[in-house]
């Protein structure tokens, strides 16, 4: 079996084009998925009180402490993830002070023997506007919302807000499940919560955090690979593809996992 492990950051890419749009009131719906997995899947979570989850004492190292596991199946593929409380590996700077947050390590895996290539939009700049991913792009990044009480940690795109215009497709990155293989990464999000969505060139969700919620959930959006898809220089393995909103089962879920703050 062939694995795909989270990719390093390489040379830097050619330079971004701008984005010009305007400032458009951006939707509060919650893009297609919840903490049940779409598509009919079946899922399982789990709880991590505040002795199973100490924190780590080296805040430098990347590591995470024992916490709590959920999976989700939607759009061919299986999502498994663990939750635990832990300390970001970028940047990778020793003399930059790291926060502890909610670290997610997770695992896609191919369901079935479907045709044709499957992607996971996994590689999230911190803003949607560009025309290509920043050299610096973070592995980690993913997005922080509300989803009813839970806290959503989730690796996706947004439709544009409407009569927003963009100079050149907006991109995002994407990395390729393999056949009979798996593709796994990692997600950090800070703890107490802090919302992260996209400008409000974006139609993204933006609603207040549920205060005080120890209830998580992670996400990621899937789709098949599109012919529009180009090799980036950021890292090995990894696509740039224009950025679009999940549509239908492509955003799967885990279930909400309860897990103690930091």
């Amino acid at each position: 079996m062939r694995t795909s492990t989270p990719f390093r950051r390489a040379l830097p890419l050619v330079a971004l084009l701008a984005v010009v749009g305007p400032a458009a009131a951006c939707g509060q719906a919650s893009p297609s998925g919840t903490a049940t997995p779409a598509g009919g899947g079946t899922s399982t979570g789990g709880t991590a009180t505040s002795a199973d989850a100490p924190a780590p004492t080296d805040p430098t190292d990347g590591a995470a402490s024992s916490g709590a596991g959920a999976s989700a199946s939607g759009h061919g593929v299986r999502l498994e993830a663990t939750f635990a409380i832990g300390f970001p590996e970028q940047p990778t700077d020793p003399g930059v002070r790291k926060k502890s947050g909610v670290v997610v390590t997770y695992t896609l895996t191919r369901e079935g023997g479907g045709a044709g290539e499957l992607v996971a939009y996994d590689v999230v700049p911190d803003g949607l506007g560009s025309a290509g991913l920043p050299p610096d792009v973070n592995p980690e990044h993913a997005w922080v919302y509300a989803n009813g009480t839970a806290v959503r940690i989730s690796k996706q795109g947004f439709a544009s807000a409407p009569g927003t215009t963009f100079v050149a497709a907006p991109t995002i990155g994407a990395r390729v499940i393999p056949a009979g293989g798996s593709l796994q990464g990692r997600a950090y999000a800070v703890s107490p919560a802090e919302l992260d969505v996209p400008g409000a060139e974006f139609s993204a969700p933006r609603a207040p955090l549920p205060p005080g919620s120890s209830a998580w959930e992670f996400c990621v959006q899937v789709g098949d690979r599109l012919p529009g898809m180009r090799p980036s220089a950021v890292g090995q393995g990894v696509l740039e593809a224009p950025v679009r909103a999940p549509e239908g089962d492509e955003l799967v879920c885990t279930p909400a996992v309860t897990l103690a703050s930091p």
